[in-house]
């Protein structure tokens, strides 16, 4: 498993996602073009991540296929739900 503490934050407006977030919600991740990766985000210090907030999470990984070969501190990346992109983020630490 990959864990990393990451910055994200959630987009907010009409085509964006109306509603929180809760532990254990699991987008898709996108770190290369074109490749998708689902991943579990697990909320720190707080209970929701509401639209339009910004703030730390843990984010786990399965294996790092599909993370790229630069993946790693500062690694950019965006979240959604299929073809929806929902937010976007950066890596701050791998915490493995």
């Amino acid at each position: 498993m990959i864990n990393v503490r990451a910055i994200i934050k959630l987009y907010k407006g009409d085509t964006y996602r109306k509603t929180p977030f809760h532990n254990g919600y699991r987008p898709l991740f996108k770190f290369i073009n074109d490749m998708n990766k689902s991943g579990k985000i697990t909320l720190l210090n707080r209970d929701t991540f509401s639209p339009g907030d910004e703030g730390e999470v843990k984010i786990t990984f399965i294996d790092n296929n599909y993370l790229g070969s630069d993946f790693g501190r500062g690694k950019k990346f965006t979240f959604g739900e299929g073809a929806h992109i929902l937010g976007e983020g950066k890596v701050l630490e791998i915490i493995n």
